[in-house]
């Protein structure tokens, strides 16, 4: 952590200045830049209290503010199906309902009065909320920050203003062809009963009572389930003692397994059609099973995928958009879960009448990583671009705590951010193509196409048989 900023700049400079082209390619190699500033990560302080809360400090005197970040160990994969959505009410309800001694609308113009913030929200593994101050008023509105994550008042009225807006939303969800695409083709790779491909239904909303929301707080905002990071301009000694202070009013608990049922997916090839009449285009995906974030091929895993779908420099976008002229856009990627597997997904958004040749252009392209080795340049382009995004991820004292507490969570070691470099800088020609044959499928792709069945015609029957696919809403 202490030396990640100086690790950046050294990126930076290796991916902008470096690599196998000559200077005559690179004429900004020949101008005049100032020296990079020499900056040291503030040393990061970590300590638990006695009931089992783990902070996380870093002193940061930048701006006159203090920024607190909770990440809680709870989630969507501890609700029952018949109550899908009760963790994402539980964390909407939770704020904007306020507490008894500061309700929703009182604790909005305190936080307004003094240009604060509060938000809370839970997802499907794992919980969050956020406090952000001036460093003159934390003090003052800690305890009400506490407050909140502590006595959540969830009045009825709140709650029910939130199950109107996700009933607004269950209405309007197949409006959106990328929307529908993306709910589809999960359900299609995880399995129609997976807790990975669950949807909020209006029966499962009915299913919610205020209690339940109630007791979803109760067990998961607890201390043993709880990590707590603090950025800003305060001081150190000072800051744990009043931390200390603060949180150890709050009850220790149970801590929560957060269990994630394993994937049970075989490879076998399938063609799946939306229709959506009232298009003129269509949306397509494509793929399979993906991995696993701990697998050692991480990251030529994910330069394989720079390759094929990475920008506008990728395979994707120069061969299906700009060579073929084929796609309004085309994209990509091999997802790596940390708690479950990703998706291999590539995708494409292209007339009607050119979907079934865009198709086979995007799987031309798969087949053309595994047949054929990338060339050095392009593996050298592809490393540098890839190591920039890596290094403008984290554009802040905050963002790299975030990213250091989420490896904590995720049980990833402390230097994931530097191993990924590493990793990334040694992947080899050979390593792209091997990843390539070794885990991508292209004969047991799942083929799901949102689109007009109309104008589409037989064009998908070159792929195998069609199989529809009804996305009516139940309960309409």
């Amino acid at each position: 952590m202490i030396n990640r900023i100086r690790l950046w700049a050294t990126a930076i400079c290796l991916v902008c200045f470096g690599g196998s082209a000559t200077a005559q390619d690179r004429p900004w190699e020949n101008f005049d830049y100032p020296t990079l500033n020499n900056f040291d990560m503030p040393s990061l302080e970590i300590f638990e209290l006695d009931n089992g809360i783990r902070f996380y400090l870093v002193e940061d005197k930048e701006l006159p503010l203090i920024d607190v970040n909770v990440m809680v160990q709870t989630g969507g994969i501890l609700v029952p199906e018949q109550q899908v959505g009760l963790q994402s009410l539980t964390g909407t309800v939770m704020r904007s309902g306020g507490t008894r001694e500061y309700p929703g609308n009182a604790l909005n113009e305190l936080l307004e009065d003094r240009a604060a913030v509060m938000e809370t929200s839970i997802g499907f593994s794992s919980g969050s909320a956020r406090f952000n101050v001036l460093a003159d008023d934390f003090d003052d509105l800690l305890p009400v920050f506490i407050d909140l994550l502590r006595n959540p008042a969830f009045p009825e009225e709140r709650l029910a203003l939130a199950k109107t807006q996700q009933r607004s939303s269950i209405a309007r969800r197949n409006d959106d062809q990328g929307g529908i695409a993306g709910r589809e083709f999960q359900r299609l790779i995880y399995g129609q009963e997976s807790p990975y491909s669950r949807r909020i239904e209006y029966a499962t909303l009915d299913n919610i009572s205020r209690d339940d929301l109630v007791a979803f707080h109760e067990r998961s905002f607890v201390g043993r389930n709880m990590m707590i990071g603090v950025t800003g301009d305060f001081d150190m000694a000072n800051m744990k003692a009043r931390l200390s202070d603060a949180f150890s009013t709050i009850p220790a608990g149970d801590e929560l397994t957060l269990t994630f049922p394993q994937v049970d997916y075989e490879f076998s090839e399938g063609v799946f059609l939306v229709d959506k009449p009232d298009v003129n285009q269509s949306y397509v995906l494509l793929g399979h099973i993906g991995g696993m974030r701990d697998n050692p091929d991480y990251a030529a895993l994910q330069v394989m995928n720079r390759v094929l779908s990475g920008g506008f420099s990728s395979r994707l976008m120069q061969v299906v958009r700009s060579e073929m002229g084929l796609a309004y856009s085309v994209f990509g990627s091999y997802g790596s879960g940390v708690h479950f597997p990703g998706t291999f997904t590539a995708g494409v958004m292209t007339q009607s009448e050119s979907t079934a040749e865009a198709i086979s252009a995007i799987v031309g392209q798969i087949e053309r990583l595994q047949d054929e080795a990338i060339s050095d340049e392009e593996l050298a382009r592809t490393k540098d671009q890839f190591l920039n995004t890596l290094v403008f991820q984290y554009t802040s004292i905050a963002s790299v705590l975030r990213e250091r507490m989420s490896n904590d969570y995720a049980g990833l070691p402390p230097d994931t951010f530097e191993q990924l470099v590493e990793e990334v800088s040694a992947v080899t020609v050979a390593d792209v193509q091997r990843v390539a044959q070794q885990y991508l499928r292209p004969d047991a792709l799942r083929i799901l196409v949102v689109g007009n069945a109309v104008e589409l015609g037989d064009q998908l029957e070159v792929f195998g048989d069609v199989t529809d696919v009804d996305i009516s809403i139940p309960g309409n």
